[in-house]
């Protein structure tokens, strides 16, 4: 810890939530152990609304995190000598509504996150548009500003914006340490197996968990003597198509809903065999000794003619990459259930557990984080100065505005 720059005297997170995702468990959980491991003078605070996931969390633990409650329109005040962490999609807001001129860390934790927000804020993008960005995002780059959690999301966004560095320093996300560890028989002699997928229901992942579901049915039709049953950890707005998914009589669907903490880890030792899954999800399974098959997100379908991998088999720290037809995983589904069948999933199960406790786990990236926060020179006037501060007078006129509302009551 004597690395760490003690001239920060905040460390303020900035995302304002009312999802449970793996983005905002792991802001909670950077910001509990940086309250916990550095000294009391370094005061952590989080910007989050008063009804925000991570607030109510805070709270309900007790921690010695100060929440800072985020309104629309109402700034919020950063001193100068702390440090701001925000993922790299939050750049307009904390643009247009955090004053102060404090260090900036921009984590980058979803590929398409930025996209979205350029696309939100300027809804006639054109190439150049994206070149501009880029040329600012690469100045933030240089000046230690922004950290790519894993290969995909550099690389996607090295095309988006025309970056034209070639290779970046990651850091990865983590999980929290297992509390649990799953065993499995050596000889495993029945003819049922226990899947599982632990994940938001969105458009992204559901097209990959779909996909498990055919490749499922199409092995169970070979298969008539055996059978699977599914178990669906999570829940989100793409979940009527999975229950409109066919399948076979001898795949059974268990909708589980969502769950978390201590309450998730003893399901999935107890109920789940395999797991499929992307993002911290993939992390959190991995650190419970079960078998994590890491899965590739789409916007689109996934034909049934692709492969699998294991967790441990990423590059780059990536914890889902972007479907490619062309890319061939190592596993089929036969491949699979025969690592099943003969137990030699443990060992699979292992070695997950050994990718996730070197470059995943909280005491790993925390070092590696208190080491690059103290080399960030990249401040909020750099970011205000920059293309994603352009507007910022419109939002400010705005929040004029909405705080004589507040203040006359009207």
């Amino acid at each position: 810890m004597d690395m760490f720059p003690f001239n920060y005297k905040t460390i303020t997170f900035f995302y304002p939530s009312r999802l449970i995702g793996g983005a905002e468990m792991l802001f909670l959980r950077l910001a509990r152990i940086l309250s916990d491991t550095l000294p009391p003078e370094v005061q952590i605070h989080y910007v989050d609304f008063k009804d925000g996931f991570v607030s109510q969390e805070i709270s309900n633990n007790n921690d010695s995190i100060k929440v800072i409650f985020y309104d629309t329109y109402k700034f919020v005040h950063l001193s100068d000598d702390g440090l701001l962490i925000t993922p790299l999609s939050s750049i307009f807001e904390v643009a247009r509504f955090c004053l102060g001129n404090p260090h900036v860390f921009l984590w980058s934790t979803h590929p398409f996150g930025l996209k979205e927000m350029v696309l939100a804020n300027n809804h006639a993008a054109t190439a150049d548009t994206y070149r501009q960005y880029g040329t600012n995002l690469e100045n933030f780059i240089h000046l230690n500003g922004i950290h790519f959690m894993d290969g995909p999301n550099f690389h996607i966004q090295k095309d988006i914006f025309y970056l034209s560095l070639l290779e970046v320093d990651y850091l990865p996300i983590f999980s929290r340490s297992p509390r649990l560890s799953k065993s499995y028989n050596t000889t495993f002699s029945k003819k049922s197996y226990s899947f599982g997928w632990v994940g938001r229901l969105c458009v992204e992942k559901t097209n990959a968990l779909i996909n498990v579901i055919r490749h499922s049915n199409s092995y169970l039709r070979n298969h008539p003597e055996e059978s699977i049953t599914f178990h669906i950890i999570g829940d989100g707005d793409m979940k009527e198509s999975v229950l409109h998914e066919p399948h076979a009589s001898n795949l059974e669907i268990i909708f589980v809903g969502i769950l978390s903490g201590a309450e998730l880890d003893q399901y999935l030792v107890e109920n789940i065999d395999l797991m499929f899954a992307m993002g911290t999800s993939s992390l959190e399974c991995a650190s419970l000794n079960v078998a994590t098959v890491l899965v590739d997100f789409s916007y689109s379908t996934i034909p049934v003619s692709n492969r699998f991998r294991f967790l441990y088999q990423s590059e780059e720290f990536s914890v889902g990459d972007e479907y490619k037809i062309d890319v061939d995983y190592p596993f089929d589904m036969n491949g699979l259930i025969s690592l099943l069948k003969n137990g030699e999933i443990a060992k699979h199960a292992e070695l997950c557990l050994h990718y996730f406790m070197q470059f995943h786990s909280e005491s790993s990236v925390s070092t590696k984080f208190l080491q690059v926060a103290q080399e960030v020179q990249l401040t909020l006037s750099d970011i205000r100065e920059s293309k994603f501060g352009q507007g910022r007078g419109i939002y400010i006129l705005k929040s004029i505005y909405y705080s004589i509302k507040r203040w006359l009551k009207i």
